[in-house]
């Protein structure tokens, strides 16, 4: 049994997550507690997306997400968490202060709407999926590999460079060799 990421969180956060699947969400007053609670223990945030739960189904607003960028090369794990910390939540608030989340759900989703028609208030079905990522997962640069896949690279380009640079131009009216002239296509 692999023990999930998310179980690192403090048993507060943790308590007050809706689990769809094997995706947590928290409603919008925790998000940024559990953004700064990750960051704090050094858990990086890949990002997630605003989901609707309701017992029929999910309604998932994949174009509301606040995914962060990649690892890069050269960037330590401190800083990359404090870096997609910081990037989930700036994106998240921007969600939120420049998107009507409910209106999109209702116009998007027919069981959304249903359930707003029947007097439902949809927004207690709202939930914002956090996806996070370990250090155990973090990729590796082996600087060996990448320099040796260059120099294959630009040894390739100047090889491919002095071969063209050789070759005699074609004239009009020439075949190419490739060809058999008296196979010509026809239209």
């Amino acid at each position: 049994m692999t023990d999930q990421i998310e179980h690192r969180l403090p048993v507060e956060l943790l308590e007050k997550s809706i689990q769809n699947g094997s995706e947590y969400g928290w409603r919008k007053n925790d998000f940024l507690d559990v953004v700064e609670a990750a960051r704090k223990l050094e858990m990086a945030i890949e990002g997630g997306l605003v989901q609707y739960v309701f017992e029929e189904g999910t309604c998932e607003l994949y174009w509301l997400h606040y995914f962060t960028d990649e690892f890069k090369k050269g960037e330590n794990w401190v800083d990359y968490c404090n870096r997609t910390a910081k990037e989930c939540a700036e994106r998240f608030n921007k969600i939120v202060r420049e998107k009507d989340i409910k209106k999109d759900a209702i116009n998007s989703f027919e069981l959304a709407k249903q359930k707003a028609d029947e007097g439902i208030d949809i927004d207690k079905h709202q939930i914002f999926i956090i996806s996070f990522e370990d250090k155990d997962k973090m990729p590796v640069f082996p600087v060996a590999k990448e320099k040796e896949k260059k120099e294959r690279r630009d040894r390739d380009f100047r090889r491919d460079k002095d071969a063209r640079k050789n070759r005699e131009p074609r004239k009009e009216g020439d075949q190419r060799k490739d060809k058999d002239p008296s196979k010509k296509r026809r239209r």
